[in-house]
C-alpha cells in the first residue's frame, strides 16, 4: 500500500514538473518578447537564466538534482553569454564604424557642414521626389576671404569659416527647420537648400547674417577680431530646368553681387529674364 502510494504521489510530481517547465520557459519568452525598450543581448542572458534556472526547479522537483550538473549547466550558460556579449559589443563597434565612415563620407572636414557629394546626391533625390514644394538655392561667397587669409594667417582663416559655418547652419535650421540643408563646396563658397516658397525670408536670414558680422567679429585664439561679409546669389528650383541649372544661375548672380560691391544677396529666377 505504501509503495503504490508512492508511487502515485511520484507520478503526480513527474506529471506536474513535465507541464510545468514548458510552461514557465513560454511565460519567460511572451515577457521578453513584449519587453520592447530591453536591447537584444540582455533579453538574450536573461533567457539563459530563466532556462537555468527552471531546470534546476524541476531537477530539484524531482530529486534528481546533482551538484556537478547544476555547476556544469552553469559554466555552459556562462560561456555562451560571454560569447554572446563579445558577439554583440563587435557588432556594435563595427556599426559605430560604418556609421562614422559615413558620416565623414558627406561632411566637409573642417566645418562639419554637408559637402558636395552630400549636395550632389541630394539634388538627384529631389530631382525625383514627387513632393511639389518649391526649392530655393542660394550660393554664398565670403568677400575678399584671401585678403583675410593673407592678413591674419590661414589657421584664422579656418577659424572664420568655421564661425560662419556654426552660424549659418544654426540660423537656416532654426527659421527653416528640417526643410533645408547647408554645404560647403570647399574654399569660402557655401550652398543652402531650403524647401520654401519664401524668398524674401531666406534674403531677410542672410541680410541679417551679414549685419551680424558687421557688428560681432570672429576672435581668433591669438587675441585678434575678423570682421567679414558675404554675397550671395539666391534662386529658384524651375520645374522645366536641371538643378545644374539651378546652380548656375546662382552662381552667375554671387559674380553679379560681387561686381555691385559685395555683402549683399540677389535674388532672380528665370521667369524673370
Amino acid at each position: 500500500m505504501n509503495t503504490f502510494t508512492f508511487s502515485q504521489r511520484y507520478q503526480y510530481i513527474y506529471r506536474v514538473t513535465n507541464l510545468l517547465e514548458p510552461v514557465l520557459i513560454a511565460a519567460v519568452c511572451f515577457i521578453l518578447l513584449h519587453w520592447n525598450k530591453t536591447p537584444y543581448y540582455i533579453k538574450y542572458t536573461i533567457a539563459l537564466y530563466a532556462n537555468f534556472l527552471i531546470h534546476v526547479l524541476v531537477l530539484t522537483l524531482e530529486h534528481h538534482l546533482e551538484f556537478n550538473f547544476v555547476i556544469s549547466l552553469l559554466l555552459g550558460n556562462c560561456f555562451i553569454i560571454l560569447t554572446e556579449t563579445s558577439r554583440h559589443h563587435y557588432e556594435l563597434k563595427q556599426k559605430e564604424e560604418i556609421a562614422n565612415l559615413q558620416y565623414e563620407n558627406v561632411r566637409d572636414d573642417l566645418t562639419g557642414l554637408l559637402n558636395y557629394r552630400a549636395f550632389d546626391q541630394d539634388l538627384k533625390n529631389l530631382s525625383h521626389a514627387e513632393d511639389s514644394t518649391p526649392v530655393l538655392l542660394a550660393i554664398l561667397d565670403i568677400d575678399h576671404f584671401k585678403n583675410v587669409n593673407d592678413t591674419y594667417g590661414h589657421l584664422n582663416g579656418n577659424v572664420v569659416l568655421r564661425a560662419f559655418s556654426r552660424k549659418l547652419e544654426s540660423e537656416v535650421h532654426h527659421n527653416f527647420d528640417s526643410n533645408c540643408a547647408v554645404y560647403r563646396f570647399g574654399g569660402e563658397e557655401f550652398t543652402i537648400v531650403v524647401k520654401d516658397d519664401s524668398y524674401a525670408k531666406v534674403i531677410k536670414l542672410l541680410n541679417n547674417l551679414n549685419e551680424y558680422f558687421a557688428s560681432h567679429p570672429v576672435k581668433t585664439p591669438d587675441g585678434q577680431q575678423i570682421y567679414f561679409s558675404f554675397s550671395g546669389g539666391l534662386t529658384r528650383h524651375l520645374e522645366d530646368e536641371t538643378f545644374d541649372q539651378t546652380l548656375a544661375r546662382a552662381d552667375t548672380l554671387v559674380y553679379q553681387a560681387k561686381n555691385l560691391g559685395r555683402r549683399r544677396i540677389l535674388y532672380k529666377s528665370k521667369t524673370d529674364d
